[in-house]
């Protein structure tokens, strides 16, 4: 070992950088610009998948005017059903919502990402850790916030303390944008849920009968992306044969 270097200089050739405060979620800022430049719904169909369209003579549905559309259809129900908000588990459901998808097999047998729309006021997704890109292209969520997943699974014998802070998130955001009107639809629920709700004082109802209804009625550039859906599939169909 070399004895000449002068005191105190040990670690003189280090390249690892340092922890600096903040440098966490400057990294996460920009890994959420980069992953949301790559969402599938950014980036298109490809130019395979736009040529059949156009051959088969289908226009390109408005996206943004559709997912616009679709929530407009939510809150009417909502509206004509007397609720202040509807919770969202069903991940087809947060999709017709907010046009976002995560990991759609595994929220739709476990309560893990949902999402609550309010009839007066916002779109908040809660979403798992470092996902928040996934909806930056809908341009109708306006908040993404950490889902608090209360399921056994994850919650254990703390499953109690973490329907009491899911419970505790959902009627503040209730009271803050119900107009003091504390009855909201839900999709799906355990019993847990329902418990701690009534407790804080909120009231729910069938959140399937409002979405079931406002997806009753499409929009023309549905109907487009609809026609464009069967032309991709009947496509694939033929190369299987």
């Amino acid at each position: 070992m070399d004895s000449a270097g002068p005191k105190g200089s040990f670690g003189r050739h280090r390249k690892i950088m340092p922890f600096e405060p903040g440098s966490i979620e400057a990294l996460r800022d920009a890994s959420r610009q980069k992953a949301g430049s790559l969402n599938q719904h950014v980036l298109g169909y490809g130019p395979q998948a736009e040529a059949e369209w156009a051959a088969a003579g289908i226009a390109a549905p408005d996206l943004a005017a559709m997912r616009k559309y679709r929530l407009e259809r939510i809150r009417a129900e909502l509206k004509r059903r007397g609720y202040a908000g509807a919770l969202l588990y069903d991940p087809v459901n947060i999709r017709y919502a907010t046009d976002s998808t995560n990991m759609q097999l595994w929220v739709a047998h476990n309560p893990t990402r949902h999402c609550f729309v309010a009839t007066e006021g916002p779109v908040v997704l809660f979403e798992y850790f470092s996902c928040e890109h996934l909806s930056d292209h809908s341009g109708v969520v306006n908040e993404v916030r950490p889902a608090v997943s209360w399921m056994y699974l994850y919650g254990g014998e703390l499953t109690e303390q973490k329907v009491r802070r899911w419970a505790a998130g959902i009627a503040d955001l209730v009271r803050e944008h119900g107009s003091g009107n504390s009855r909201i639809a839900v999709d799906h629920i355990n019993p847990e849920g329902v418990e701690e709700l009534a407790r804080l004082g909120i009231s729910i109802g069938n959140g399937e009968a409002v979405m079931e209804n406002a997806r009753l009625i499409k929009s023309p550039d549905e109907i487009l992306a609809m026609r464009r859906a069967i032309v991709a599939c009947e496509a694939a169909m033929g190369e299987m044969e």
